[in-house]
């Protein structure tokens, strides 16, 4: 079994990052410029896994699509391979991607018009042209569910009108998507309780994708925790689609947030502002929700964070993940029906090692209580790939010890 120990710097962090490239931008940006026709539009890729995958898949156009674990990538190719017309794929992916839920987007393209059917190895689908029509989701558990459906609409003969009632979920991804189609020049109209894209064509256009504010986060983190650390995000700007750009305001209390021409300063705040003890609705931006806990705990922050319930069907159960790590130390949590309380922050003590359970956030959310802890030992150090290939390598940069077993 393979485990990375993080120890934690001698002294003041001082750091300059690049981070990788939005995993969100880059998945949307290439569906759109392969249904233009024109993988080389995009720039400036993630290089997660995710991202690698679904180039190479798009690239390749194989029969079986392997995703991996890649919920986004599953979900987005999905309706991809429904308006192929005369082809036919069989999507498929490691057995948690294919118990997550995804029922209620196939539902939705079988309605406008798709072809696909439950095979033993995943989904086949039979590429064809898409009627289109008028589809309602009521609280879908995922917003990429409404994001695959949109991106495919100015395909179908009639269009699509998406009508979006009850909880939104991740509303920010669904507008990160309303305005990428407009960038390759198809503008969907807003509606009172959702929007209507009418058929048309991509017209191509070169994107090139910013840094990723969701691992912006975990250097949020970092700084919190680490008294006198300024660490520069290169190049990360706060006039972006992205967001998880609310990480600048969440983690206030403790880090002051200045952007610059060359990127956004994270300074340490001291002293500290005491947490608002008022529930934080985190529907719109669950990513932060493991980053930010872990700040909490650490510093002993009470709280009530809500708005999480589609963490339960992510990589794992990120709610029980983070809930088992923060009792494992010393800590007291509850948590139910999406919302999780912090009643009592962590302690010292040796934490042994902690499984991420396949799920890059964990990992990448843990390694920063080194900081706290003095160190901490993870297992599956690659599963940061999915989204942030080089995080320990960054860990290094900024002082930190990273020592591979196995």
């Amino acid at each position: 079994m393979s485990t990375v120990t993080v120890l934690r710097p001698p002294g003041p962090i001082q750091a300059r990052i690049a981070l990788p490239r939005s995993k969100s931008i880059s998945n949307r940006a290439l569906l759109m410029a392969s249904l233009c026709g024109d993988l080389g539009l995009v720039s400036h890729l993630s290089d997660g896994d995710d991202t690698r995958v679904m180039h190479e898949l798009l690239r390749n156009n194989p029969r079986v699509m392997d995703c991996g674990a890649g919920g986004t990538t599953f979900r987005f190719l999905l309706a991809w391979a429904a308006v192929r017309e005369g082809e036919e794929h069989v999507l498929t992916g490691i057995p948690r991607l294919l118990e997550r839920p995804h029922d209620d987007l196939i539902n939705a393209l079988r309605v406008v018009g798709a072809d696909i059917e439950r095979v033993p190895e995943g989904y086949r689908v039979r590429g064809r042209a898409l009627k289109g029509g008028e589809v309602h989701f009521d609280s879908p558990i995922s917003s990429q569910y409404l994001s695959a459906l949109l991106m495919i609409a100015p395909r179908m003969k009639e269009g699509l009108t998406l009508r979006w009632t009850g909880t939104r979920l991740s509303e920010p991804f669904v507008h990160m998507t309303l305005k990428m189609l407009a960038h390759f020049g198809v503008y969907p109209r807003l509606e009172l309780d959702g929007v209507r894209v009418d058929p048309g064509d991509y017209i191509p256009a070169p994107i090139l994708v910013p840094p990723d504010w969701s691992s912006a986060a975990f250097w949020y983190e970092v700084v919190a925790l680490a008294p006198g650390s300024n660490v520069l995000l290169e190049g990360l700007t706060n006039d972006t689609m992205q967001g998880d750009r609310e990480a600048q305001h969440l983690w206030s209390p403790w880090v002051l947030t200045g952007f610059t021409p060359v990127g956004a300063q994270l300074t340490h705040r001291e002293p500290h502002s005491v947490w608002d003890p008022v529930p934080r609705n985190l529907k719109h931006v669950p990513d932060l929700f493991q980053p930010l806990v872990f700040t909490l705990v650490a510093l002993g922050q009470a709280a009530v964070l809500h708005g999480l319930d589609n963490l339960r069907v992510k990589e794992t159960d990120r709610l029980r993940a983070v809930a088992d790590a923060i009792t494992r130390l010393g800590g007291v949590v509850a948590f139910a029906d999406g919302a999780f309380a912090v009643k009592k922050g962590i302690d010292q003590r040796t934490p042994g090692t902690f499984s991420p359970d396949i799920d890059h956030r964990m990992a990448l959310s843990l390694a920063p209580l080194a900081l706290f802890l003095g160190s901490l030992t993870i297992t599956d150090p690659a599963v940061v790939n999915k989204s942030y290939p080089s995080y320990w390598e960054d860990l290094r940069k900024a002082g930190f010890s990273v020592v591979f077993n196995g």
